[in-house]
């Protein structure tokens, strides 16, 4: 499956968020949804028109014994169905199992809400269709919410997915490295400015490694038996397992970067005149990782049509290596997409230090727990 190279929020990005507020039509390209094809998904040009009828599929079954779901969602005040849309960060996946299982098993439906959920891609940002008003919810980092924030741009988390990134490091299975410290000279292919590997660098003193543009491709990495390649623990690893190359992985999670991965956005905005639909489609999108989780399977073929290129086998794989970084002993304390202060506060100050950030932001209002269910 075709997945995103994900770097930094460059001034360019930003620019294009704010040009879209003023009435562009919010549909070029970032710069932070480069693409990064592994062997899978190559050519994917899913746009961003969806089927109709994926809107209104209805599934019979229920998400009934799951650990951990939460209560139902309210419905909106109104009593009226509220149309809401949410874009994705990237094409159709399984990252975003949770969203695609609360429309098949009905939960946005049940909740009072009219879902449509709309694949991103590299010339689709969801930043830019919120913050623009041209969509209603989208799928981001917490960093980028941040930055986002530093360029005037109101945007709010409501929920993460991901306690942490599945993001990764990979290196050849037979090259002996036991840490990010380990890294040394070697090269690392990896989207220049990618924020994590900013950080990595400046933690661990890699001054001696040689970063290479990653183009999406992982040629160069398969031949190069000494070098490293970003990606992300649900994608290359199996691509490259499909092409026969062995390989180890570092977690960029136990680099220390404390990044929330999937994070439902909308604006400050649009919190504040739906409060009772941001916490409708909270509350069902919780139920809907609580199902997928446990039920992928069911869901996967559904996700699939929204995304033709991608193979039922890759999004199982996806959704097996994906599960500890959705469901960690925090989420299962708190319920799924918690998140604190102490940790946006953790992530702000290594983007200062890295200098991905110039001005502290106020973390209160980049994200809140407000309509999050506990368990």
């Amino acid at each position: 499956m075709a997945k995103r190279a994900k770097g930094v929020w460059m001034a360019m990005v930003l620019s294009a968020v704010l040009v879209a507020g003023c009435g562009s039509n919010g549909n070029g390209n970032t710069g932070a949804d480069a693409t990064a094809n592994s062997g899978e998904g190559q050519g994917n040009t899913q746009s961003s028109a969806v089927a109709d009828s994926a809107t209104t599929t209805n599934a019979d079954s229920t998400a009934a014994g799951v650990a951990n779901e939460p209560a139902a969602a309210g419905k909106p005040a109104s009593g009226v169905p509220a149309n809401v849309t949410l874009i994705e960060g990237w094409y159709a996946k399984g990252e975003d199992g949770g969203y695609f299982a609360a429309l098949q098993q009905n939960y946005y439906q049940e909740a009072g809400i009219n879902m449509t959920i709309t694949p991103g891609g590299p010339q689709i940002s969801a930043m830019t269709l919120v913050a623009s008003g041209k969509a209603d919810f989208g799928i981001s980092y917490a960093d980028d919410i941040l930055l986002a924030r530093q360029q005037g741009i109101p945007v709010v988390g409501v929920l993460a997915g991901f306690q942490y990134s599945p993001q990764v490091l990979i290196h050849h299975a037979d090259d002996k490295i036991d840490g990010f410290a380990d890294i040394g000279d070697r090269t690392v292919y990896v989207t220049p400015g990618t924020l994590y590997w900013e950080y990595i660098k400046h933690k661990f003193n890699l001054t001696n490694a040689k970063p290479m543009a990653y183009t999406g491709q992982l040629v160069n990495f398969i031949k190069d038996k000494k070098s490293l390649n970003q990606g992300y623990i649900t994608n290359e690893p199996y691509a490259l397992g499909q092409q026969g190359v062995d390989v180890s992985l570092l977690k960029i999670a136990d680099s220390g970067y404390a990044n929330y991965a999937d994070v439902l956005f909308t604006t400050e905005d649009y919190l504040a005149k739906h409060p009772d639909v941001v916490k409708a489609v909270v509350g069902a999108s919780q139920k809907g990782w609580s199902y997928y989780l446990e039920n992928y399977k069911t869901v996967n073929p559904f996700i699939k049509t929204y995304n033709q290129e991608a193979t039922l086998d890759a999004m199982d794989y996806e959704a097996e290596h994906q599960k500890e970084f959705i469901l960690t002993d925090e989420a299962k304390a708190n319920g799924i997409g918690t998140m604190t202060v102490d940790r946006w506060n953790e992530l702000q100050e290594q983007l200062m230090t890295i200098g991905g950030l110039k001005a502290k932001q106020d973390v209160t209002k980049a994200f809140t727990t407000e309509f999050l269910a506990k368990p």
